[in-house]
């Protein structure tokens, strides 16, 4: 992570950039953008983060990262989903943009792919992924949260209902 995120103030105006683990220790408000991927039949790609980065093996979205110095929302999504899984030309629609959660305006993003699909996840990025249904994702979550980051749990009960429509 040699590149500068993005700090906002409270009203999601940019007002500067910082170093990553700079950014945290200040409790700097960031930037990031994120994909919920369904596939044909509906099913939802959780990924399992590698154990390499932050908040280490807990299950969370399809694709996610914090938005670098000089990045859209946009064009991170789209950075992150080649970086993390391998995948170009999304067509994406969008969720909410400026959604605040904590220390993190985020915009959340859906995309529908083909379930036979290659994906090729880096392993640096990504310990595993798996497909659940909206049904076995709401049950993991209530029999285990523990085992999902605390932003997947926030975005996926607030918005599921738009992230599974």
């Amino acid at each position: 992570m040699h590149n500068k995120i993005t700090i906002v103030d409270e009203n999601d105006r940019v007002i500067g950039a910082e170093h990553f683990f700079d950014a945290i220790e200040k409790g700097c408000i960031r930037r990031a953008s994120c994909i919920f991927i369904q596939d044909e039949k509906g099913n939802h790609l959780i990924q399992k983060r590698s154990r390499h980065i932050s908040k280490p093996l807990l299950l969370d979205k399809a694709v996610g990262g914090h938005v670098d110095e000089g990045d859209t929302y946009l064009s991170t999504v789209h950075k992150e989903a080649q970086e993390e899984l391998g995948l170009t030309n999304l067509e994406l629609e969008e969720i909410v943009t400026s959604y605040r959660t904590g220390e993190f305006f985020i915009a959340v993003y859906k995309a529908v792919i083909m379930s036979n699909i290659e994906i090729i996840f880096d392993p640096q990025e990504v310990d595993s992924i798996y497909w659940m249904t909206t049904e076995e994702i709401d049950i993991h979550i209530k029999n285990a949260p523990e085992d999902f980051t605390e932003n997947f749990i926030e975005l996926w009960t607030t918005l599921r209902d738009k992230i599974t429509s």
